[in-house]
């Protein structure tokens, strides 16, 4: 037998001018698949981690995010900081469950409505090639490469460890990178905001 071919990896990354259109329909989607769009093009989560984000994980007075071990692919706790676009996606979500994003159909989930929401969504669109919610993540780290952030910082803010920053280095780099990745967020921050507001 043919043995199956290896799968191609995906390669897709959103121009200016598609990113631009998505966060600014991200914006104004009236519902909550909206806002997590908006948090995966300003944070570089994968998806399901900003599906189940918890406000206990949230630190406003430091602008912090962290995700426990449980729930990053690699295992690893996760801190980011996020920038001043963040506070109004965050600020216009319900309270009285302890998840951002919990399901509506299902007590005590969260938000798993991703093949119906995404293509509700998509019709809004109007210049956006075909594109995954994965492609957004792929199209932070092209940004950030294109506003010259270092990229062990964009792997922190990734949480990649099998980077640069990886065997006998990360036992021994124990830095954090705070300061580094909240300069890179108030960057990325900046260039969103000149790709909505020209």
């Amino acid at each position: 037998m043919k043995p199956p071919t290896a799968s191609k990896p995906r390669e897709r990354v959103l121009t200016d001018a598609e990113l631009a259109e998505v966060f600014t329909k991200a914006h104004i989607h009236q519902y909550s698949f909206g806002r997590i769009v908006t948090l995966l093009i300003l944070t570089g989560m994968r998806r399901n981690e900003v599906a189940h984000l918890e406000w206990d994980w949230i630190d406003p007075d430091e602008r912090i995010i962290t995700l426990p071990s449980t729930l990053t692919k690699n295992k690893h706790t996760h801190t980011i900081p996020y920038g001043s676009l963040t506070f109004e996606p965050l600020e216009g979500l319900s309270k009285n469950s302890k998840s951002l994003f919990p399901s509506v159909s299902e007590k005590g989930t969260v938000f798993n409505g991703w093949g119906k929401s995404k293509a509700r969504f998509d019709k809004e669109l109007e210049n956006v090639e075909p594109y995954t919610l994965h492609d957004l993540r792929r199209t932070f780290a092209t940004v950030h490469a294109k506003i010259g952030t270092p990229i062990h910082v964009t792997e922190k803010l990734l949480n990649h460890v099998s980077g640069t920053i990886s065997g006998v280095a990360a036992v021994y780099n124990r830095h954090s990178y705070m300061d580094e990745m909240r300069t890179a967020v108030t960057a990325y921050d900046k260039y969103l905001e000149n790709l909505i507001n020209p």
